[in-house]
């Protein structure tokens, strides 16, 4: 990379100034600042144009992800080095006294100017990667999943593992993300489809709106409905938790309660598909449970069944998990209790304690 302007003689500095001592400084400051800044730019250049594939990881597997996790790391690298070079602009155009001598006034605009245009060229390699992940996470499926063992199929979805590892990168960058994203509206590289919304709030909303469907989409395949509920149920919690917006934008809440509430459903779906057959069995003991036993006798039978089959279901997140156990429990216990009392039970033997050891796949 060429120098940022030829070397010039202390001498010749000296002499456009009464305070020739201080302008020495100054001008050898500027040189200092300048030898400093070529050096990052050398480093800059060779991340931009790395190869995703050339970053070398620690040993894992990597077969569940959509996009291959070099993608990311290079994302999260790239981003690190526009916040790098944006750090530096704003101290370089802080750095230098004012007033100062033509000579320094020269490093200094050279520099920013030079800084500027690599700073543009790296935000041109984020926006690159970003287009190509959000592609790749949300198109590219082979369908293999739904044929994994049924304790795994209610597990996270590679999908929503790369989306949301996404959101995550963004998150950690956000406000230079939402710059650039911001920066591509105006040719046009991007339009947001939610226009109430900030830019980058609009993509990732856009992206957990698609992911959502392809989520929807891989359920219908499931024949065990109470599976089906517990896998959306699964992959739509993971993508609540994360922060799904940059700054305070009230136009989001909407968006974000609509998510809450269709976690909230497939919860209920499955607590019903799942936990009511059980309990009809004493609430309801036709047409569903019939035959000589006692209404208590086919509910124990109903309950370990439902149980030895869902307990090596997987339930990935420990608050969702401790949630749905909870959850299962009161709804047991009060239909029991309800049949207990209804029918002056005095020495009821059965109890919950085995679901602690739910979803424990």
């Amino acid at each position: 990379m060429a120098s940022l302007c030829p070397d010039q003689p202390e001498s010749d500095v000296r002499t456009e100034s009464g305070n020739g001592a201080n302008i020495v400084d100054q001008f050898q400051f500027a040189q200092f600042i300048q030898k400093t800044m070529l050096k990052l730019l050398a480093f800059a250049d060779v991340i931009d144009t790395l190869d995703a594939k050339q970053i070398t990881l620690e040993e894992q597997d990597l077969r569940n992800w959509m996009v291959p996790r070099q993608q990311y790391d290079h994302l999260h690298t790239l981003l690190s080095v526009h916040g790098a070079l944006s750090s530096a602009l704003d101290k370089i155009r802080l750095s230098f006294p004012s007033p100062s001598s033509a000579q320094v006034e020269r490093i200094q605009g050279e520099i920013v100017s030079l800084l500027s245009s690599e700073e543009a060229k790296v935000a041109e390699a984020i926006w690159s990667t970003m287009q190509q992940i959000r592609t790749e996470s949300i198109e590219d499926d082979d369908g293999s999943f739904t044929s994994l063992n049924p304790q795994e199929s209610s597990n996270i979805h590679k999908t929503t593992q790369s989306v949301v590892t996404y959101i995550r990168i963004l998150q950690c960058h956000c406000r230079h993300v939402a710059a650039i994203v911001s920066e591509a509206t105006k040719p046009g590289k991007y339009v947001p489809q939610i226009g109430n919304l900030q830019p980058l709030n609009s993509m990732i909303i856009e992206m957990v709106s698609r992911l959502q469907e392809k989520l929807a989409n891989i359920s219908e395949s499931y024949s065990d409905q109470c599976l089906r509920f517990l896998f959306l149920l699964n992959n739509s919690y993971l993508i609540i938790k994360q922060k799904l917006h940059y700054e305070s934008d009230s136009s989001l809440q909407v968006h974000v309660a609509a998510l809450v509430s269709k976690v909230e459903m497939y919860m209920e779906s499955y607590l019903q598909l799942s936990w009511d057959p059980v309990l009809s069995c004493l609430l309801n003991p036709t047409p569903l449970c019939y035959g000589r036993s006692s209404p208590l006798t086919k509910f124990e039978s109903a309950f370990q069944k439902t149980y030895s089959r869902q307990k090596l279901w997987k339930v990935p997140d420990p608050e969702l998990r401790k949630r749905l156990r909870k959850a299962i429990t009161n709804k047991i216990i009060y239909g029991y209790t309800r049949y207990i009392d209804d029918n002056n039970i005095t020495t009821p033997k059965f109890t919950t304690q085995e679901l602690q050891e739910l979803f424990e796949g």
